[in-house]
């Protein structure tokens, strides 16, 4: 049994912390030895078969290229797994380009999905969250289109400097990724090797002692360039913008990629992501009753408030290794085989904010709890794509099997006795030593697997009309064994044979328009448990999606206007008689509708611009409470996303570019039926952001962003009047050196 110590713990940290900085160091040090050694390794040969004579060599191609190169909105694999543009998918498609991650610093896939139209980003604690579209989660996630299961209690978000760009589909994706819901499937691309020398050196410095290096570099290991390689390092330290809290996240990323015939390719790598937290992250509200009726408020304390002790700790470590193998015939098709493992670990320690606060006495007691999750997961996908013939068109066409088996084993532990800690909120003390703690009082192991075909068909039925229809049978089984409590009798649950269709058509009324439709069907197995340890019923719905789709400028300028209607039911809800034990209910039935519109790409020659507008109207459909609330928290009524960026004209200074970008919605609120309807509410609020870059030289830029310019105070999250409500961070300030080869 694994525990978590006092003494040494930091220290513990501080070594792995040296550890990550070497690779970081080291990824730096390598980046010139490399280009010179690339520089100077004499040529065995010519492209055509001479040999090189002693005085010759051949030199690797380095594009030193100073023109923008750039795609807002490249072919993406998400829905179908055919490269498609966005105006061939009969869904609601968006793409964060590593472009656009770079000028607007998203470090993590929590800050590029904060920037997607129609997503919302919901924190639980000062690490993990939860990403809803259209009012419900999106629980697939694909690595290079590979599917695994994203499972809140443990997910903590990847650093993106390992991901070309970050792929968002929303709506059902249940045709590849197996039996999924209705909120979407994000895919991470991630960066593959390189034929070319290519690389950047980052530092970045900030607000709330906020530091940061990042250095990529790849390249070809052998003249041909048949054999490549790339590797990646990234290293944060942070404080928090709460009192005593830090975050350290570190990352280390190589791959390698090998073109074993001039048509079969081998690619291969591993990742190891490891985070550090201390703080307290969660704020209780106020609650009183006047003239017999409960009132509820969200505190009014300074956001750099925290509220839980010293001691506090979680400690998150993601590894995982991936290899891809793809052959590509003559004909035009091509077979590729993909699979990964990841490992998940969560141990924590944690004393948090847990009753109400009742105005003018304005104390908390804090929970005290030990829990330590561990996950793996296994993935494959085999796949074949291509074209083929018939009636005289040309048509494609995928067929496929994928497996995943996912293992969670829950444990957790309270304090030995009756630990409590009771903190005045406008002036916390976090001296109370931590607890003892008890032996493991839940300990339970989930395994779980997920196996299915599929295929898709992409007809063209006329030269204007495309069909795309697909379906897949899926096979599904989950085993829940539970050590402790003693006694408690295991479940399982399975899927035999469960067919889920997909339909879509897109018209194309000329060069510029294209009409669109679809219906999924939403099905989805679910591993939570209830209190008596039985597997709830699966998720149940379907989507109906309709749009028109428009390609400006030569395809530089996308967007894209739909609605689309939502039905689901056996929503799964966090059983509130029993807290933080991972005990759900099934919440009954929910609908959603609404109306998206989106625009990305270059408006004017160095004039980029992505935005989007979402109306959502999301209920839940029966009376349960567990259900009742869940989407006026996470489903604003208006949402607008702009992020937009100009480099100046070469008459005026090519050198220099400026961003700005802003993110509003409309109010959001908890309701409590047992609390005659009570609310927790946070009005409508907006945050802007600014940036401003200069090209120091070709190959060396800065650049200084500015988050919530205006130092906007809000709630980003709402919870209960005892705990769950998380303020959104102040203005912060980055400073940006990039240096690429």
């Amino acid at each position: 049994m694994k525990t978590i110590g006092q003494p040494g713990r930091l220290e513990n940290n501080d070594r792995g912390r040296v550890r990550l900085l070497g690779s970081v160091a080291a990824a730096a040090l390598l980046l010139p030895a490399i280009a010179l050694a690339q520089s100077t390794t004499p040529s065995t040969g010519s492209a055509g078969g001479t040999a090189a004579t002693s005085d010759s060599m051949t030199l690797p191609a380095i594009d030193v290229s100073a023109d923008r190169q750039r795609d807002a909105n490249p072919p993406t694999t998400v829905g179908s797994k055919l490269p498609l543009a966005p105006r061939e998918v009969p869904q609601t498609v968006t793409t964060v380009p590593r472009e656009r991650i770079e000028e607007q610093k998203l470090i993590t896939l929590e800050d590029a999905l904060r920037q997607t139209p129609g997503v919302t980003v919901e924190p639980i604690d000062g690490n993990r969250l939860n990403f809803y579209a259209r009012g419900f989660e999106i629980t697939n996630l694909q690595f290079n289109g590979v599917p695994t299961t994203l499972d809140d209690r443990i997910f903590v978000p990847p650093d993106l400097a390992m991901y070309e760009r970050v792929e968002v589909l929303k709506g059902p994706a249940g045709l590849l990724n197996g039996m999924g819901g209705p909120g979407g499937a994000v895919n991470l691309v991630r960066k593959l090797p390189k034929k070319t020398l290519e690389g950047y050196g980052e530092l970045t410095a900030g607000t709330y002692s906020n530091y940061r290096g990042e250095g990529d570099i790849t390249g070809p290991l052998n003249e041909s360039g048949t054999l490549r390689g790339r590797f990646v390092g990234a290293y944060q330290d942070r404080n928090g913008f709460q009192d005593w809290t830090e975050q350290r996240r570190g990352l280390g990323y190589g791959s390698i990629a090998a073109d074993l015939t001039p048509d079969t390719t081998l690619t291969a790598g591993a990742w190891y992501q490891r985070m550090s937290y201390k703080g307290a992250w969660n704020l209780p509200a106020y609650a009183s009753v006047v003239g017999g009726k409960a009132q509820l408020k969200l505190l009014d304390v300074p956001r750099s408030t925290s509220l839980g002790e010293d001691w506090n700790l979680d400690v998150f470590t993601t590894k995982g290794g991936f290899a891809d193998l793809e052959h590509r015939f003559d004909n035009g098709w091509a077979v590729k085989l993909a699979t990964h493992y990841i490992d998940n670990d969560m141990d924590r320690t944690m004393a948090y904010a847990y009753t109400p606060v009742t105005p003018g006495v304005n104390r908390t007691t804090l929970y005290a709890q030990k829990v330590r999750y561990d996950q793996q997961q296994i993935g494959a996908d085999l796949s074949a794509t291509g074209n083929f013939g018939l009636f005289g068109l040309s048509h494609e066409a995928v067929v496929g099997a994928n497996y995943e088996r996912v293992k969670f084993r829950n444990r957790s532990a309270n304090a030995v006795g009756s630990w409590s800690a009771t903190q005045n909120i406008f002036s916390p003390d976090a001296s109370v030593a931590e607890p003892a703690w008890r032996d493991w009082q839940r300990d339970n192991t989930t395994v779980t697997d997920s196996w299915g075909t599929y295929g898709v068909l992409r007809l063209r039925l006329a030269e204007p009309l495309r069909l795309i229809a697909g379906g897949r049978m899926n096979w599904w089984q989950t085993k829940v064994d539970t050590d402790i409590p003693a006694g408690t009798a295991d479940s399982s649950a399975s899927v035999r044979g469960k067919v889920t269709p997909y339909a879509g058509l897109v018209y194309d009324v000329n060069s510029t328009y294209a009409l669109y439709t679809s219906v999924s069907q939403v099905y989805e197995p679910q591993s939570y448990v209830d209190a008596a340890g039985k597997v709830l019923e699966p998720l149940k719905g379907r989507q109906y999606e309709a749009g028109i789709k428009a390609d400006y400028l030569g395809g530089r300028l996308h967007a894209t206007a739909s609605v689309f209607h939502i039905e689901e039911e056996n929503r799964p809800q966090a059983d509130t008689r029993y807290p933080n034990q991972s005990i759900y209910v099934s919440g009954g039935k929910a609908r959603s509708r609404g109306v998206e519109l989106d625009l990305s790409g270059e408006i004017l020659p160095g004039w980029d611009v992505y935005a989007g507008y979402t109306f959502t109207r999301a209920k839940s459909l029966d009376s349960s409470e567990n259900a009742a609330s869940a989407f006026t928290a996470i489903a604003p009524t208006h949402q607008v996303k702009l992020w937009t960026n100009y480099r100046l004209p070469e008459s005026i200074d090519d050198k220099l570019s400026v961003g700005g970008g802003i993110n509003a919605q409309t109010s959001m609120y908890n309701e409590f039926p047992s609390l005659n309807y009570a609310r927790l509410t946070q009005g409508g609020y907006a945050t802007v952001d600014a940036r401003i870059a200069y090209d120091v030289t070709e190959k060396v830029t800065t650049a200084i962003n500015v988050k919530n310019l205006f130092d906007r105070t809000y709630y980003q999250r709402i919870g209960t009047p005892q705990s769950g409500n998380i303020y959104g961070e102040p203005r912060t300030v980055l400073l940006t050196l990039r240096a690429k080869l």
